[in-house]
């Protein structure tokens, strides 16, 4: 459950890629289409974001470096990113996501919250607005719900995207946070800010989420056994932290289906409901 009585930003990323009726190729690459949401009070990003730095000077970053999930997959296929990246090992891109995330979870604040959309059943028909707007609605929702009885403000700050698809998604999260749905977003900026994740310890973190669920449900439903080090990242640092309310399942409230009735659910039920009486 989201903490009261606080401003805060909800860091946003992406994992997978969604296409409207994808290939057969497509989807073997990118099966889930999942959008992280990683809450944070502003106080404690600004101790987060210290103490990035400080990760970042022991690793030896320069300004103009940064670790991303996917480079961990590119170092494994022996194709690195960038000559920063084809020095280090497997071993210690491991250990600086774990070190970043174990800086995060020390916060009093942090939560995680996910949309998903499954591309391997081909129900892909909604154009890239809708999917934009359906993912970030229903993030939108559930933090001004857990919002709205204070007087906390919540701002989201997403990657940079082409100059099309960053229009597109200002302009709907625009409206309807303006124009409201079933909720009022009294509470939440009205859109969505962007910033550049090179210079955004928190976009880092919802980068490294976004992977870190993509390669968990992989490891559940397309190859059971397999993605190891994305499960246990994500039974580590993710599975406590994630939105929740005493026994409310966690489908619907901290991973959500998008579309919501789509037969993914029952799926997405299967895994994380059954988690989570597991849990508690």
């Amino acid at each position: 459950m989201i903490s009261r009585e606080m401003n805060c930003f909800v860091f946003t990323d992406e994992a997978g890629a969604y296409k409207r009726n994808p290939s057969n190729a497509h989807i073997k690459s990118h099966p889930f289409y999942i959008r992280s949401n990683v809450l944070m009070s502003i106080d404690d990003y600004r101790k987060y974001q210290i103490e990035m730095l400080q990760i970042r000077e022991e690793y030896g970053l320069a300004l103009n470096d940064e670790i991303k999930w996917s480079d961990i997959g590119r170092k494994a296929r022996n194709n690195p990113r960038n000559d920063f990246i084809a020095k280090m090992s497997i071993e210690k891109l491991g250990e600086y996501y774990r070190k970043s995330l174990e800086k995060a979870i020390d916060k009093e604040s942090i939560c995680f919250m996910f949309t998903v959309t499954n591309l391997m059943d081909r129900q892909c028909w909604w154009g890239n607005e809708s999917i934009y707007k359906g993912h970030l609605q229903d993030a939108f929702q559930r933090i001004q719900m857990d919002m709205r009885s204070d007087n906390g403000f919540a701002v989201f700050v997403m990657d940079e995207m082409n100059d099309a698809a960053i229009k597109q998604i200002k302009a709907v999260c625009y409206e309807f946070s303006v124009n409201g749905d079933f909720v009022k977003y009294n509470n939440l900026y009205h859109g969505v800010l962007v910033e550049n994740s090179l210079y955004s310890p928190g976009i880092q973190l919802a980068d490294y989420a976004a992977g870190i669920l993509n390669g968990y449900l992989k490891g559940k439903i397309v190859s059971p056994g397999k993605y190891h080090f994305a499960t246990n990242l994500y039974e580590e640092f993710i599975k406590p932290h994630l939105r929740r309310k005493c026994n409310r399942p966690i489908v619907g409230y901290g991973v959500i289906s998008i579309p919501c009735r789509s037969q993914f659910r029952s799926k997405l039920e299967a895994i994380f409901n059954l988690d989570n009486r597991a849990t508690n």
